[in-house]
Parts: structure tokens; sequence; C-alpha cells
């Protein structure tokens, strides 16, 4: 099946579940992208994880130091960078286990 073919799928289901096929075919679209080289993933510095975590800027050296937080991807100078989906992989692996533990 061809991605367009999924994107009608989509349009055809609508609602909550169609936008996640939508969200996928975007996915895969810009993995494709990365992997024939043509794009750089995401890149995000300290500042943008801690956003994206919701996680007070000033408190990311605590962050960085607790359980299954990934090196940086790349280092310029001695600033760190992650790939977007590192840290979406670290927030998957963070609420499974929490998810886990709780019970």
């Amino acid at each position: 099946m061809t991605l367009n073919q999924y994107r009608k799928i989509a349009d055809k289901v609508g609602g909550e579940v169609g936008e996640t096929i939508r969200e996928l075919v975007r996915e895969l679209e810009e993995a494709r992208e990365v992997i024939r080289g043509q794009k750089i993933p995401p890149l995000l510095g300290s500042k943008e994880v801690a956003e994206y975590l919701e996680v007070d800027p000033k408190n990311m050296h605590h962050t960085r130091k607790t359980r299954f937080f990934p090196e940086p991807d790349l280092l310029v100078g001695t600033r760190p960078f992650w790939f977007k989906t590192t840290i979406q992989m670290y927030q998957d692996k963070l609420t499974e286990w929490r998810d886990r533990n709780a019970k």
C-alpha cells in the first residue's frame, strides 16, 4: 500500500484515528528523508529538551542525571544536542517505567 492510500484511508476514517494515521505517515516520510540523507533529523538543545519534557531549563543538569536520560547525540563544543527522536524514546521509556512501578 502507498502512503497516498494511507492518507485517503485517514481522510475516510477521520477523527482521532484519521489524525493518528496522518501523523504516522508524516513521521514515515520524515524518516525516509533522513535515511536517504536528504534531511537531518531535528536537533534539540538543552532549552528545547527542557521545554519538550516540561522541565525548568534551570534544572536540566539534574534532569540529565536521571534514570534512562540519554547521552547527547552530538556535541558542538561543549553544548549538547539530542535528536528529537532520542528524547521521544527517553520519554516513552520513562513513562513505561513509571507506569510499571506505579502498580
